[in-house]
């Protein structure tokens, strides 16, 4: 019985090894993957010092890098050496078959982002052969730099008679550019190839509405007039004034996705409040801390690495700050200073303005001369890498920013006079669809 067992396993080896492995791709379909003309490793030199694993789909025979080479790489890979190259048989290359040696230096610029080179496996016997494709995947753009388009601004015309407190911000796929109190500019960003501003005149709104504290939440646009007031707006153009929310309130904060926070005037002190959808009246919550930042406030809400909601606040500072403190919170309640002992902080700029991008937060302002940049928000320093602020920009005081749901960064750039503005849009590369 067992000499029996014995011989069955051996000819069910043979199988095995005479026909190789099927790889079951569906009810109807077999792909085979011959295990005498298989590829099992491969690599080459290393890239700016740098060790690229590359990757072998069996199924359709191709070579191929997940890990893109940086930009520039190209220029190495036509005299590089594949320095490992490992398979079942016998390795060969070209339309007479010539052997590949490892460690050769071979010209692979036919296989930049295209399967454009091939190799052919074959048996140890010559009775069988496979051919491999190689692809090696080169970033076209850097990654850590930013791709900024400039699109056309705004007609001079709109700008007459405009304010000093900017504000663009977007709401369902449009850009809403504020400029001045009688005037609304949308332009459907939806496709930015082919976008138009369209003109509208606000009205509703009293001639102390301050533009730059317009902030959009749950499908409104919210803004405050100096004397405390609160006004809303779907549209933007039709605005009313909001009789529950209205009176002392002294600053829009932050819109998160379920409630708006402010700061409100109550029996002669200032204090933390918001506001829900379904509530439609503030909630009184804690004091407001000395030197929490009150006039030309910016903020951004951002989800964490936890998956937890939090906003980050900048300010514009007073005459004897040294630096911009931002503000932290989780809740619209309880805010935190981001205070440091060091000598890396953000100087004070004016006009602020703070995003968080890319796991950074970062704060410009001023004339638009540089960008400064944190990871936490304590410890700050000017951005001195690749993702920076478009040419020509630098040197304009009035500006307005947002960034969009697809981390576009939209950049409206005042001109002095009757010169046009500059709009441009940006992205990170690595961030691109």
């Amino acid at each position: 019985m067992r000499k029996k067992l014995l011989i069955a396993i051996a000819c069910l080896l043979g199988v095995c090894i005479g026909f190789g492995a099927c790889v079951k791709g569906n009810d109807e379909e077999k792909t085979e993957v011959n295990i005498s003309t298989y590829v099992t490793a491969f690599g080459i030199d290393t890239i700016y010092g740098k060790y690229y694993k590359f990757s072998i789909d069996q199924l359709n025979h191709v070579i191929f890098n997940a890990d893109s080479l940086p930009v520039g790489a190209d220029t190495l890979l036509d005299k590089i050496a594949i320095d490992t190259f490992s398979a079942s048989g016998y390795i060969t290359s070209g339309l007479l078959d010539s052997i590949v040696i490892v460690g050769n230096k071979a010209d692979l610029t036919p296989a930049i982002n295209k399967p454009g080179l091939s190799f052919k496996i074959i048996s140890n016997d010559g009775s069988r052969s496979q051919e491999y494709s190689l692809q090696i995947n080169v970033h076209k753009e850097d990654p850590e730099a930013a791709s900024w388009t400039q699109l056309a601004g705004l007609p001079a015309e709109f700008l007459a008679a405009r304010s000093t407190d900017q504000k663009v911000l977007v709401k369902d796929d449009e850009l809403v550019a504020l400029l001045r109190g009688d005037l609304l500019l949308k332009a459907d960003i939806s496709d930015a190839a082919s976008y138009s501003w369209q003109a509208y005149t606000m009205q509703g709104l009293p001639s102390d509405a301050l533009l730059n504290s317009a902030l959009c939440y749950d499908g409104w646009l919210y803004m405050m007039s100096q004397s405390g007031d609160v006004f809303n707006s779907e549209d933007g153009v039709a605005w009313q004034k909001n009789e529950t929310l209205s009176g002392g309130v002294m600053a829009l904060l932050a819109a998160f996705a379920d409630k708006l926070t402010a700061i409100k005037e109550v029996e002669g002190e200032n204090r933390f409040c918001l506001t829900t959808a379904s509530s439609e009246e503030w909630v009184t919550g804690e004091l407001v801390p000395e030197g929490f930042p009150t006039g030309g406030v910016s903020s951004d809400v951002y989800v964490s690495s936890t998956g937890v909601e939090r906003a980050i606040l900048v300010g514009t500072p007073q005459a004897e700050d040294d630096r911009i403190v931002p503000w932290m919170t989780i809740d619209g309640d309880d805010w935190g200073a981001m205070t440091t002992n060091t000598s890396y902080f953000c100087p004070p700029l004016d006009h602020p303005f703070v995003m968080y991008y890319n796991k950074f937060f970062y704060v410009l302002g001023n004339e638009l001369d540089g960008m400064y940049e944190s990871m936490g928000g304590l410890v700050w320093g000017q951005s001195v890498g690749k993702f920076q602020l478009p040419e020509g920009v630098s040197g304009h005081q009035q500006y307005a920013m947002t960034v969009d749901d697809s981390n576009y960064i939209w950049l409206l750039v005042i001109g002095d006079g009757d010169e046009d503005t500059q709009l441009w849009r940006g992205r990170l590369n690595k961030l691109n669809d």
